[in-house]
């Protein structure tokens, strides 16, 4: 036993060398394979009086012990908004550079990471102080001083250990003051993906908190709300962060229901409340869990027709954010962007639109977060530059998804907007502002691309309107659970876009938990037997269910009367629940109840029976039995007196 033992103790250490020595080298290429990120980089550079400038850039390189070499080049200041696509992409701009620092040093590695600055000039290079041992890259731009302002594309190639490695990025060149910056409204999507990563998200939401004095707007709705609400181990944390998120003042919140809500269906099928109440169920669970109230404007998602925009119109929602995509022409590839607008068919309704490709930008995770930041901040500076001399303001709306970023890109972001000179952060709600539509040569509307419209069932229609007037009644009733928020949320997701076959699924689905819950009352069906009038009828009411509700019995049968009334209001918070009826004016020896259980409104029924009830005091058989009694006592007296002896008192 002991030589098994051992051998095979030996074997599996052969086996496990074996596995060590295939694998090792694959994970030690992988530690040692040169590469470079962009940690941080200066996004504006601002000339001074003599015509100079410089910009920092912090580089993270791996191996963090290797030999580090690096080129900058810049390009041609970018004229069209197109040019900058290629520069995300990594591929260039196609086209000479102005100028290039040539290969320098970088032998001021600490733990991976390394500094360096690099001097912009115009005229004289100016003496600056050496960066990154004594290193001093610079770069000359041939333009005058005042006509240096605008966006280049800039080149990094960084040598690790004789490996190049090229990256792209943008950097803003200031020669002028900013009369009028851009106003930046970001929005921050929190959606059911975001809950599927609680660390990452919870950590951006943290990093939202830090910069209370930068105007910021969360988005949710109801699908995420009820997720967080019915979670009770993360649900509390994120319920403090959120409320964390939005102690400033500047930070708020809007609704955003989910993508393939049917507006327009729910409206064409007059179940127009219904359009209303997808924004009402995610604002009230927001206030009762937050205890802050969300902004008028509606964040929209998915495509979005005409008809659903009017929808919208009429359920008393004026200003919506609508996906650029959304649109017959993105308003991001002309030069009229930057108002509000009305939508062509969606009545008044204010919309305005995502810029799509910035809102692309800051979700594009495979760009490092210092090299994104400096793409977004250089993106809005050639926006400021295609019309510096604005005559009003000009908006961009920009969607950061909590679940599609990191907190360091947040905190890089924001910091770098907090002292941007062409773009400052704005309330979103103010740039709906009528006072803004057609402004700066902008379209007064806009036109929604055509979207094939949904299809409804009679069926559909049908369940659905019954099944939204149960969920109502019910939940009037439900005092001390979130069941109702199950029910509520169970009936919108029921409201989507698709087949009426897929759309009468979810109908089914939001009717089996309501009928699950129904089938926890039930009326206890013992025969009851009434002494006589008068007499206190006793009805067991039983619920199986943990938490409580309020419900009416109804009594029904015309051989009673019920001094009281016949509807008797009561609390179910136990298993079993009795009451006592007075009944009076009993007619007959027998009768059969009629027992039901209802909510409040008396709209849905929760339980009913029949209970047959006998009355003793009031039978024939009582009668009978009476008088039975009184002729045998009349007939013993009777005979009593015939036997007594005449004359026997006088003895």
């Amino acid at each position: 036993m002991s030589h098994r033992f051992t051998t095979w103790w030996r074997a599996l250490s052969v086996v496990l060398l074996s596995l060590a020595t295939v694998t090792w080298p694959s994970a030690s290429w992988a530690d040692t394979t040169p590469q470079f990120l962009i940690a941080h980089q200066t996004p504006v550079a601002t000339l001074a009086g003599n015509g100079a400038a410089r910009f920092g850039t912090t580089l993270a390189v791996t191996p963090a012990t290797a030999a580090v070499s690096a080129i900058v080049t810049i390009y041609p200041v970018i004229t069209a908004r197109g040019e900058i696509a290629p520069i995300v992409d990594g591929t260039g701009p196609g086209v000479a550079a102005v100028a290039t620092t040539g290969s320098f040093k970088l032998n001021c590695l600490k733990g991976g990471d390394v500094s360096f600055n690099v001097t912009l000039y115009t005229r004289t290079l100016p003496h600056s102080p050496p960066s990154c041992a004594g290193v001093a890259p610079h770069l000359r731009l041939s333009c005058s001083s005042l006509g240096c302002g605008g966006v280049y594309p800039i080149r990094y190639v960084v040598s690790v250990n004789g490996t190049d490695i090229t990256k792209w990025s943008l950097l803003a060149v200031q020669a002028t003051s900013v009369a009028k910056p851009l106003q930046v409204s970001l929005l921050a999507p929190l959606t059911l993906r975001a809950l599927r990563h609680p660390r990452r998200s919870l950590n951006i939401l943290d990093s939202l908190e830090q910069f209370s004095t930068l105007p910021l707007t969360l988005s949710t709705n109801y699908e995420v709300l009820a997720a967080i609400q019915l979670d009770a181990v993360r649900g509390p944390k994120w319920v403090s962060a959120l409320e964390r998120a939005l102690t400033s003042p500047e930070h708020r919140v809007i609704d955003a229901p989910p993508s393939t809500v049917d507006f327009a269906g729910l409206a064409a099928n007059h179940l127009t409340t219904q359009v209303g109440e997808q924004m009402t169920l995610s604002s009230s669970l927001f206030a009762t869990m937050t205890g802050h109230y969300v902004d008028d404007p509606v964040l929209l998602s998915g495509a979005q027709s005409a008809q659903s925009l009017l929808a919208l119109d009429r359920s008393g929602f004026d200003d919506v954010v609508l996906p650029e995509k959304d649109l017959s022409e993105a308003p991001s590839s002309t030069l009229t962007w930057g108002a509000p607008f009305h939508v062509t068919g969606a009545g008044s309704l204010t919309a305005l639109s995502t810029d799509g490709p910035l809102s692309q930008l800051t979700h594009d995770t495979s760009i490092e977060p210092g090299r994104r930041t400096a793409l977004v901040l250089g993106t809005l500076a050639f926006l400021h530059y295609e019309e510096p001399y604005a005559p009003d303001t000009r908006s961009v709306v920009m969607e950061l998804p909590i679940n599609e970023t990191s907190d360091t890109f947040v905190v890089d972001l924001l910091d770098a907007l907090r002292h941007d000179p062409f773009a400052t952060m704005a309330p979103l709600t103010p740039s709906f502002s009528t006072s803004l539509v057609a402004t700066n040569g902008a379209p007064a509307a806009r036109t929604v691309a055509v979207t094939r419209p949904s299809v409804w069932s009679s069926h559909n229609v049908s369940s659905l309107t019954t099944l939204i007037g149960e969920v109502n009644s019910f939940a009037q009733g439900v005092k001390t659970s979130n069941i109702a928020t199950v029910l509520r949320v169970a009936v919108a997701k029921a409201e989507i876009g698709g087949g009426p076959s897929a759309r009468q699924n979810d109908i089914d689905v939001a009717n089996h938990l309501l009928s699950e819950q129904l089938a926890q009352f039930s009326i206890d069906q013992s025969t009851i037997t009434l002494a006589g009038s008068g007499t206190a009828l006793p009805i067991t009411i039983i619920s199986h269910l943990h938490y409580t509700v309020d419900a009416v019995v109804h009594l029904v049968t015309d051989r009673l009367n019920f001094p009281s009334g016949g509807a008797v209001p009561l609390t179910l918070d136990s298993p079993t629940q009795s009451i006592r009826v007075p009944a009076s004016s009993a007619r007959g020896s027998s009768l059969t109840l009629q027992v039901v259980l209802t909510t409040p409104n008396n709209q849905l029924i929760l339980a009913r029976t029949a209970v047959q009830v006998h009355i003793a005091g009031t039978s024939v058989v009582g009668y009978l039995l009476t008088f039975a009694s009184l002729l045998v006592l009349a007939l013993w007296w009777w005979r009593t007196i015939r036997r007594r002896p005449k004359g026997r008192h006088v003895r």
